[in-house]
């Protein structure tokens, strides 16, 4: 389960954060992850609740942020949503496409208290 090690390094990451800021409460942890990211989202959610027990984010909100697959062709330069059964330019039908978003994870932005 690598939601489990997912959670642990956002929470990680978060905590640093918010104590850099000299901060006592996370109140949420707002996300993005990508629709080939490879996230089970539901387990995110429960390894994420779980390891932050204890912690200054015990009380914080995973807030989980979908976005979709998207290419550029490299022959005609259109910026497309990848459907998972289509992997070709809607416009040209190219298969010499570039994924340019949909398969990231990052934090977006925390709050604090």
């Amino acid at each position: 389960m690598h939601e489990g090690s997912i959670a642990q390094n956002l929470l990680a990451i978060a905590i640093e954060k918010a104590k850099e800021y000299k901060a006592n409460t996370i109140t949420l942890i707002r996300i993005k992850v990508g629709e080939f990211a490879g996230v089970n989202q539901s387990a995110l959610e429960f390894a994420f609740d779980n390891l932050s027990q204890g912690t200054i984010a015990e009380k914080a909100s995973l807030q989980i942020i979908s976005s979709p697959l998207l290419g550029k062709c490299r022959k005609c330069n259109e910026v497309f949503e990848i459907k998972k059964d289509k992997f070709k330019c809607l416009k040209c039908n190219s298969s010499e496409i570039d994924i340019i978003s949909g398969d990231d994870l990052y934090i977006q932005d925390i709050e604090i208290e």
